[in-house]
């Protein structure tokens, strides 16, 4: 449970600082690079838009974090495989 509001918070924040700096109507208007991290005591949030509507949160132990540029590959490669199903 408390991954699940960790990830929700994350989110939260996301979209409030999306309001502030960003396009109001939509919060996930980003290019294919953008991400967001926060790193916790026990570990990392992960955060990847893949369109208007959803995107891709993950709690990512920190040691694992270390492979920070497996993790942006797999992330942009999933979020390219969803936005072609989706379309």
């Amino acid at each position: 449970m408390q991954s699940y509001e960790l990830c929700s918070d994350m989110l939260d924040v996301v979209l409030d600082m999306s309001s502030i700096y960003g396009n109001p109507n939509n919060p996930f208007d980003t290019d294919e690079c953008s991400y967001a991290v926060i790193k916790l005591s026990n570990g990392v949030l992960y955060l990847r838009p893949v369109n208007a509507s959803l995107a891709l949160v993950c709690l990512i132990r920190e040691d694992s974090f270390e492979k920070q540029g497996i993790i942006d590959y797999n992330s942009k490669m999933l979020v390219k495989a969803i936005d072609e199903v989706l379309k």
